[in-house]
């Protein structure tokens, strides 16, 4: 028995040796010879890819600040601070609506998917605090795009400031806002300070204006605003005749409005937003003036400016960041309609630009740990933001130490019975 076994096991070997040997050898076969470049490419890619991610799962680097943790499966969110409801919802859903195409267009960030979430703050300081407070307790959030209003800024930036969260403005403009000191804030405008100097350029030059009256809501946005068009104007030999304030929400004006007009202006400037501007300029328009009205970006907008006020904004002016004419910005406002039904009315823009320039800065910082957690780190972050030049929808954003632009265009528009077009542009810090 034991004989039989080994006789059949001789034969198996036999015959396996002879089919290895018939078999035809690798190396005679050309496609193992040479090996297409596209395999050699595709090699020589996974090779860095696997690198990279053996570098990226070493240890997430320690950060001053603090880092961001999102753990497989999570999302990064996108936290917009804007007023989404009342009198100046129309600039905040514009805000929100800039970010959310932002997102769509920017796609995952190193594999993890990036959603939008806003908070009413109602430009206003107090629930600014309360979504601010939101936020920092939320530690999905990457950033804050906004607040909207300089108001919500001044005390919202204290918490964003705290718990060293990145926040990017895109409608802020109160001097003050980057005044501070804080590291992590930044805005994607011009401050105050341009648009003052801009607007006794365009009325003392332009428009010859010698006698100026004011008006403001009292605001830290309109006020302080008001206030420098104040300055610069009697700096450049004007007259200021007065300078009133009137209180937001309010609808009947004829007291101030005889104030202001007593002294016979030849231009009426107004520090604060749309709602109460163009109840102003009606009732300015009513009351008889006929010369020039001037406001801030907070008066940009058709629907609730040009259009609320009936035929009467025709002809008035106001400065705003120039859009429009920089890479990219037509196929943008091309997807925006699309996607929303309409143009952008005012912030859209600027927060579109804002997210994307957050989102690329974090895509720059960010790591895998070890146990698989997407890391960045917030010093990181905001340190990132500052030094990376971006061509944006809205034009050339680069930012200083303050997290001011380092090159910003002012453009003075100007209403006609239903739009808003560019008259001048005014260049700083080419």
């Amino acid at each position: 028995m034991q004989r039989k076994l080994y006789t059949t096991f001789a034969l198996v070997l036999v015959l396996l040796l002879t089919v290895t040997a018939c078999a035809p050898q690798a190396a005679e076969t050309p496609a193992a010879t040479e090996a297409p470049a596209a395999t050699e490419a595709a090699a020589t890619e996974a090779a860095a890819t696997e690198a990279a991610a053996t570098e990226a799962v070493e240890a997430a680097p320690e950060d001053p600040w603090g880092n961001i943790v999102f753990a497989p499966g999570t999302e990064v969110k996108l936290a917009v601070s804007s007023a989404l409801t009342a009198g100046y919802a129309v600039y905040g859903q514009d805000m929100l609506n800039g970010a959310t195409l932002a997102a769509e267009n920017f796609g995952q960030l190193n594999g993890w998917d990036v959603v939008v979430e806003g908070g009413d703050d109602m430009c206003e300081g107090a629930p600014g605090v309360t979504v601010a407070e939101k936020f920092a307790a939320d530690p999905t959030v990457l950033g804050v795009l906004g607040p909207m209003c300089s108001g919500t800024v001044v005390a919202a930036a204290v918490i964003y400031n705290e718990n060293n969260m990145v926040m990017i403005s895109p409608s802020s403009t109160a001097i003050m806002v980057t005044a501070r000191g804080h590291e992590n804030v930044f805005r994607t405008v011009a401050n105050d300070d341009l648009q003052a100097e801009v607007t006794v350029d365009f009325l003392t030059k332009e428009k010859s204006a010698t006698k100026l009256s004011l008006l403001h809501d009292q605001s830290t946005y309109g006020q302080g605003i008001a206030e420098a068009v104040a300055e610069k104007f009697k700096a450049a030999g004007g007259e200021v005749l007065a300078i009133e304030g009137i209180t937001r929400g309010d609808v009947d004006f004829s007291a101030v409005v005889s104030t202001v007009l007593a002294g016979e202006p030849e231009a009426v400037y107004w520090g604060g937003m749309d709602a109460e501007g163009a109840l102003l300029v009606k009732q300015l328009r009513d009351a008889g003036f006929e010369g020039v009205f001037f406001g801030p970006d907070g008066i940009k907008s058709v629907p609730s400016y040009v259009e609320a006020a009936g035929g009467a904004a025709e002809g008035s002016f106001m400065t705003f960041g120039a859009v429009g004419g920089a890479t990219g910005y037509e196929e943008f406002e091309a997807q925006f309609v699309e996607k929303f039904g309409d143009k952008p009315v005012a912030y859209g823009p600027g927060t579109y630009d804002a997210a994307t320039i957050l989102l690329k800065a974090a895509a720059a910082v960010a790591t895998v740990d070890a146990d698989g957690n997407l890391v960045i780190g917030r010093k990181a972050l905001a340190d990132k933001v500052r030094e990376l030049p971006f061509d944006g929808v809205t034009g050339h954003l680069e930012f200083d130490d303050k997290g001011d632009l380092k090159v910003v265009s002012i453009t003075v528009f100007t209403a006609t019975t239903d739009d808003i077009v560019p008259v001048k542009t005014y260049d700083f810090g080419k």
